[in-house]
């Protein structure tokens, strides 16, 4: 039997979490500056483009979203771990070699990084917290995140049923 978290309990629970936060550590919360945090203090650089100082909160918070995955797999999920490449409906539009598909991937999340700074932040930070604190620049750059993101399924699954 599988365990799964329902979808609007989980929206709930990350909901208080951005409010309990701020709360008591009085900034917002986001995934993508803990691993900037990170990566400038593990090079030593400095660039203007890891331009934040160590946050342990948000660098706690970053690491908690992979491990609390990773808890849930050993723990809770009643099927054995097996390593996958498969992307469901996208297998459609990835290369069909896992070598192939591991670059489009990385290459993926370095473009998804490189946006999330430029934007100054990524979607748990602008639309969780900036979404919750009523932030109208939160608000328009989540708006921007989600509309790009279906334009550009949208356009891979076009190019690709060609």
């Amino acid at each position: 039997m599988d365990t799964y978290m329902a979808a609007w309990l989980g929206g709930i629970l990350m909901g208080a979490f951005v409010v309990v936060h701020f709360i008591l550590i009085g900034r917002g919360v986001g995934g993508s500056t803990g691993y900037v945090c990170a990566i400038k203090h593990l090079t030593n650089t400095k660039s203007l483009f890891f331009g934040y100082n160590l946050d342990p909160m948000k660098f706690f918070f970053s690491i908690g979203l992979p491990l609390g995955g990773l808890i849930h797999l050993i723990f809770i999920q009643d099927m054995p771990f097996e390593f996958s490449f498969d992307m469901g409906m996208y297998e459609d539009v990835l290369p069909t070699s896992d070598v192939l598909k591991a670059i489009a991937l990385i290459a993926g999340g370095i473009l998804l990084g490189t946006g999330a700074r430029m934007a100054g932040g990524c979607t748990s930070g602008h639309a969780l917290a900036g979404g919750a604190l009523l932030n109208k620049v939160s608000l328009g750059v989540a708006m921007i995140f989600f509309i790009t993101a279906i334009a550009v399924a949208q356009l891979l699954f076009f190019f690709m049923g060609m």
